[in-house]
């Protein structure tokens, strides 16, 4: 197997050589490819999903489910098998583009490291996308810098009945409260109306996991596309003050974003790891309503 640099400091395609397959590669190897690179995509392998799920293993293990998480997301498999459907109470999955983000930033129960399983490509576009969150960090201009260093993100969000039980996954008001406490959210709770409202607190500039690095990695994107398609009635972020995130600064981060971003393209049996720390990730738009790209959350790894 040979390994091709998708970019100077991030990214890199480990792929297959003759007759080759997922039990040549290494543990040692993903570690490695992983600190030095952020995401690594394997081509070639034409990885079954039981090759996949004992690939995963082998290497990493203590998966998380998606409780806590932005919207429902069904579990396919043992070992939490994630689908990255967009389809909770219609008949066909949503086909429109995902932007750059991290994982569950808006908790304190957030995946290290996030696996990725191709099962079926679409016809054309849906690419996975990756981004190297220090790489954007570094090329901030230094107010900005300095701005998301000294001030948090608030994250709000209202969860009605109906929508909190999913979303916690349980029928339990103080067992859903509970666990959102314990994972660094506020927690009101309307008992007239059964209506949940949560805060979050998070820097959108952090340490990554591996390489020293200090990462440009949150959830703002995604926020903002929900207010924009209507949802700003349940889901917002401001600065901890209260004030609007800057124009000015998303024009910048957008900006980056659009010189650096990568596109895995998918084929059957392609995966992908990616360090949450490090790495934000998103995809583009299709228009085949069966693509089938898989997820697997690891809470933790010992490498």
């Amino acid at each position: 197997m040979h390994t091709t640099p998708m970019q100077e400091n991030f990214g890199v395609i480990l792929h297959a050589d003759a007759a080759e397959t997922v039990a040549d590669v290494t543990r040692d190897r993903v570690a490695g490819l992983l600190k030095d690179h952020g995401t690594v995509l394997f081509s070639g392998f034409r990885a079954s999903r039981d090759d996949f799920d004992d690939f995963t293993d082998r290497v990493t293990g203590d998966y998380m489910n998606y409780r806590g998480g932005g919207y429902v997301r069904k579990a396919v498999a043992k070992g939490e098998l994630l689908s990255t459907r967009y389809d909770h109470g219609r008949k066909e999955q949503m086909t429109f583009g995902l932007p750059l983000h991290g994982e569950m930033y808006y908790t304190d129960a957030r995946p290290a490291v996030l696996w990725f399983y191709c099962a079926k490509p679409a016809d054309e576009d849906g690419q996975t996308t990756a981004c190297d969150g220090a790489e954007i960090f570094r090329r901030l201009p230094q107010k900005w810098k300095d701005l998301l260093l000294e001030k948090r993100l608030m994250f709000l969000r209202v969860y009605r009945d109906g929508e909190w039980q999913k979303i916690y996954q349980t029928e339990d008001v103080a067992e859903a409260c509970d666990f959102a406490a314990g994972n660094g959210i506020t927690v009101e709770f309307d008992a007239a109306e059964r209506t949940m409202r949560t805060r979050y607190l998070v820097h959108a500039a952090l340490p990554t996991r591996w390489g020293g690095h200090t990462a440009y990695i949150n959830n703002l994107l995604t926020v903002f596309m929900q207010m924009e398609m209507g949802r700003g009635d349940t889901s917002t972020v401001w600065l901890e003050d209260g004030s609007p995130i800057p124009k000015d600064l998303m024009d910048e981060v957008r900006a980056i974003q659009d010189e650096l971003t990568l596109d895995l393209d998918w084929a059957p049996g392609d995966f992908a790891i990616v360090d949450n720390s490090r790495a934000l990730h998103g995809r583009r738009a299709f228009k085949d309503v069966d693509r089938e790209v898989y997820l697997r959350m690891v809470r933790d790894v010992d490498f």
